[in-house]
């Protein structure tokens, strides 16, 4: 079991190494934190699940002993989500016949055929660099070396 993170560590000054010092002291804080969020979220669940009650929506609710900043009861949320099957939907819409109404076709480049054509010269590096616009993202990392 993971224990809970240290109280938050301060550091003084706005220099590099002050503020590197207090990114990783809360860099630490926050996974050692979410580690515990998970393992509470889990015994909790466990609690919801057998002393809680299920309302009219699927949602589970457990009250709580005592009031907790506020807070008087826990809820175990149901949260439902659809995507289509693919399989079954082709297959219904086979067998009704539907799939001149319900089937889009939709044009896409082929990235095999396009490195292809990149290969056998058709296509420039240049030309294909355009299709493929650069996106940067910047992250900070902390690294040891």
């Amino acid at each position: 079991m993971a224990r809970a993170a240290d109280a938050p560590r301060e550091f003084t000054g706005d220099d590099l190494t002050s503020q590197a010092k207090e990114y990783v002291a809360v860099k630490k804080n926050i996974d050692q934190y979410e580690e515990r969020q998970k393992e509470l979220k889990a015994a909790l669940f466990l609690h919801i699940d057998e002393h809680g009650f299920e309302d009219d929506k699927g949602n589970i609710w457990l009250e709580l002993p005592e009031a907790i900043d506020d807070y008087l009861s826990l809820q175990k949320q149901k949260r439902v989500s659809r995507k289509i099957d693919e399989g079954v939907a082709m297959t219904l819409i086979e067998e009704k016949g539907l799939k001149d109404r319900l089937i889009k076709t939709v044009e896409l480049v082929d990235e095999d055929e396009l490195m292809a054509a990149l290969y056998d010269g058709t296509l420039t590096e240049e030309e294909v660099d355009e299709m493929f616009p650069a996106k940067i993202v910047w992250a900070l990392t902390l690294s040891k070396k």
